[in-house]
């Protein structure tokens, strides 16, 4: 399911219009932003904006012989589809997360880069993740495995210390958070990490894990996203990273890496010291060598 919103009159998704993905967390669905939404909906500044949620099956297992819940790894291969189909037609993406729907954004994106894909994630220029379990939960524990049922391929990746959860968490920080160039296995997007004031469910301390660039907003672990009005935390934060998102490639770059120029192309630069000397042109090139000067003979005329 994904829902459109506001799109202008007569507008293309290429007049710089920017693709607002939102996914849900476990035992929820799309409901759970229709307060973010409405909010994005009203603001006349934010009217570039549309917004579309991905949905998954997720909830109590129950026993169903042609049916199962999807794992992780297998949500992240069906949001894949989603960012090319229903969302398709954006040149800029931003992901926006609760809870689990965080460790689906993140296996998409390092599944992505093991594929050799890193390519393609280029227009998605900002990740928001509010109260997602990068640690784990240990919050009722035993009953939370009794309740989704024992085995729920989803219940697994909530629990601390997860092997998975931890090797994609690697991967991102490498390969994501600290890259500086897109490459096939490298693609540097922007993570902002938020944790729940009084979330006992995802602890702080899990929710912003090691990521840098992390903070807190008001509430608890579902109360995060009940945004009642347009001077909500948690609206005016996602409203100032959208309107603050980062426009291409080098924006994300460091600041050293933008500020060295390319040589011009089919030119070779050879500085020594000394004077200069050009040598032939080549494949519609130059090559340009510097050479010492040779030293004054002290002994001459």
């Amino acid at each position: 399911m994904y829902t459109h919103q506001h799109r202008a009159k007569g507008a293309t998704l290429s007049d710089g219009r920017l693709g607002v993905v939102m996914i849900h967390g476990i035992r929820s669905g799309p409901k759970v932003w229709r307060p973010l939404e409405q909010l994005i909906a009203n603001d006349e500044e934010l009217g570039f904006v549309e917004t579309l949620q991905f949905q998954y099956a997720t909830g109590v297992k129950r026993l169903h012989p042609l049916r199962v819940f999807p794992s992780i790894d297998t949500v992240a291969d069906s949001l894949k589809e989603f960012l090319a189909t229903e969302a398709g037609d954006f040149e800029r993406l931003m992901l926006v997360t609760h809870s689990q729907g965080g460790l689906v954004g993140q296996r998409h994106l390092a599944r992505m880069l093991a594929d050799g894909a890193g390519q393609e994630l280029v227009r998605i220029k900002r990740v928001v993740m509010l109260a997602c379990p990068n640690n784990g939960s240990e919050l009722l524990l035993s009953l939370r495995r009794n309740i989704l049922g024992l085995g729920h391929p989803q219940e697994k990746d909530l629990r601390p210390l997860n092997r998975e959860v931890s090797a994609t968490l690697r991967t991102i920080l490498r390969d994501v958070v600290h890259a500086t160039a897109v490459s096939d296995r490298t693609c540097p997007i922007d993570f902002r990490v938020y944790a729940g004031e009084s979330d006992r469910v995802v602890p702080a301390a899990s929710a912003q894990s090691v990521f840098p660039d992390t903070a807190a907003l008001p509430g608890d672990h579902s109360t995060i996203l009940k945004a009642d009005s347009a001077d909500h935390r948690t609206f005016t934060t996602l409203r100032r990273l959208i309107l603050t998102l980062p426009e291409g490639e080098d924006d994300r770059l460091p600041s050293a890496a933008q500020a060295v120029p390319p040589n011009p192309r089919g030119s070779v630069t050879n500085i020594i010291s000394g004077g200069t000397a050009h040598g032939p042109v080549i494949q519609g090139g130059t090559v340009e060598v510097s050479f010492p000067h040779p030293p004054a003979d002290e002994n001459g005329p």
